[in-house]
């Protein structure tokens, strides 16, 4: 019996020591994320975080091409997330570009503050490509003098904003813009300010205020690229429709970059 209750006793010994060891390793992981560590993921790609100047942890998937390649960052529409640009970012990456796509405040990832908050989607997400940028700058798999942005809708229209004020963007895609997205968002100046630099703005022709959007935009800058499609649906979703916008895409980067 005395045996017995010693046997017992080791046993529930060893199991606390293993709970304890697995406890303390989960902890590990979790301070790593509200960095600026990255998680490997299958085929490549790299799951990271950062914190924005207003202290919200944002999370990325990255795409390396090998070092100091050329770099596109990624902004998805409203009510999605950055797995909407994966089969895009694959193909970037294969054609020799580095590509991080975010979850912008709100969504996928990026929902809480670094101490923990939660956090609401909001229309104005400067702060997070602002930190994205300097994510990448700071990257050794990224040429920071040959960086570009894609962005969908709202991100769209952050996209151009943010770029404006950056002169070393070197090239803008926008998937569906629009002129004054919520009210909150006008970039037809924007558009103005970003002049010359190579811009590709792309709509479907059933998604009208798109459409509206693209022709004002070539007539406020003559040189900027377009392309419409039919029927290709919004934003990303143009990108699923089986039109060839990720080649058209691909192209323009490679040439622009």
């Amino acid at each position: 019996m005395k045996a017995r209750t010693v046997f017992i006793a080791v046993i529930v010994t060893v199991l606390f020591v293993n709970c304890q060891s697995e406890g303390n390793s989960h902890s590990g992981s979790e301070a790593k994320n509200t960095g600026n560590a990255a998680a490997a993921l299958p085929g490549g790609a790299e799951q990271v975080n950062f914190t924005t100047s207003d202290g919200i942890v944002i999370t990325g998937t990255l795409y390396p091409a090998g070092s100091k390649a050329p770099t596109v960052l990624c902004l998805h529409q409203w009510r999605s997330d950055r797995g909407s640009f994966a089969a895009l970012a694959k193909k970037l990456q294969g054609a020799g570009m580095t590509v991080l796509a975010i979850d912008m405040r709100g969504y996928g990832g990026s929902t809480r503050t670094a101490d923990g908050k939660s956090i609401r989607p909001d229309r104005r997400a400067g702060p997070d490509i602002e930190a994205a940028m300097k994510f990448l700058r700071a990257n050794p798999a990224v040429d920071a003098a040959h960086i570009g942005i894609i962005g969908a809708s709202y991100g769209s229209s952050n996209a151009i904003i943010y770029a404006a004020g950056d002169p070393a963007v070197r090239a803008v895609v926008l998937l569906s813009p629009g002129l004054n997205y919520f009210n909150e968002l006008p970039t037809e100046g924007a558009v103005r300010k970003f002049g010359g630099r190579p811009l590709l703005a792309v709509a479907s022709s059933e998604d009208l205020r798109s459409v509206e959007t693209v022709d004002a935009y070539r007539a406020a800058v003559p040189s900027i690229q377009t392309k419409l499609y039919e029927n290709a649906g919004h934003g990303t979703d143009i990108l699923d429709a089986g039109v060839g916008l990720d080649a058209v895409i691909s192209d323009f980067l490679k040439k622009n970059l």
